[in-house]
């Protein structure tokens, strides 16, 4: 009589270290990608989620008041890099002079390489934020919490880096 071996038992087994290995690796990634690195509203998640129906409506009211205009449309790696931003009253369609701009630069993936610049003035309506620093292709994310009076507004643009 011979013996047939089973071999259902290693499958399970590799199964299960299977199952246990990528529960290691989400946790790993989990860990290393928090969710309060989610910077579109450039504050912790925790101040955010408490005020995210004031920050709706106020965003609203910025929206109905006013439009934005990028005139940048790409970065060079490795050069010295400016973004301009206007901003125009929807009821006159004037440019404004004064705002005040918290402009950050990053990347859709990682908070590795973010960069925060502040502009409170205008060149003939236009902002320009210069000493702007690239060093990967690809895309990158302008993001900018705007303060005009009592109105404040958050946005969103994105940018290519190219050689």
């Amino acid at each position: 009589m011979t013996k047939t071996k089973n071999y259902w038992p290693h499958g399970i087994i590799f199964v299960l270290l299977l199952m246990v290995s990528a529960c290691t690796l989400v946790v790993i990634i989990s860990i290393k990608n928090p969710v309060e690195l989610d910077s579109f509203y450039m504050e912790k998640y925790q101040k955010v989620n408490k005020d995210i129906n004031k920050i709706m409506e106020a965003q609203k009211v910025f929206d109905a008041n006013y439009v934005l205009e990028y005139k940048t449309k790409k970065f060079i790696i490795g050069a010295q890099n400016s973004f301009e931003l206007s901003i125009k009253n929807k009821k006159d369609g004037s440019l404004l002079k004064d705002a005040q701009i918290q402009l950050m630069i990053t990347r859709p993936e990682t908070n590795e390489f973010n960069q925060e610049i502040l502009a409170k003035k205008a060149k003939n309506g236009v902002f320009i934020f210069e000493g702007i620093h690239v060093n990967k292709p690809g895309r990158w994310q302008i993001l900018t919490k705007i303060h005009i009076n009592d109105k404040s507004g958050f946005n969103k643009y994105e940018v290519y880096a190219t050689k």
